[in-house]
């Protein structure tokens, strides 16, 4: 059957954190167990109120930005 692919579109994205973050993040995070590749579109200068640089290390390789 092969890999499913989701988009996933957030305003907010480690390294910012907050309650926002952390539904999306977690989703993203075990996916891939499930046989889903996702994609996650976020704005390119979203405003943060939180940083938590910590998160950062929960984002899958595949989904990190450059």
């Amino acid at each position: 059957m092969g890999t499913k692919r989701v988009l996933i579109i957030s305003y907010y994205w480690p390294p910012g954190g907050g309650a926002g973050v952390q539904r999306w993040l977690k989703f993203v995070k075990y996916l891939h167990l499930f046989g889903w590749q996702p994609t996650v579109y976020t704005p390119e200068n979203g405003e943060m109120p939180v940083i938590d640089d910590s998160l950062l290390r929960d984002v899958p390789p595949g989904n990190r930005s450059s």
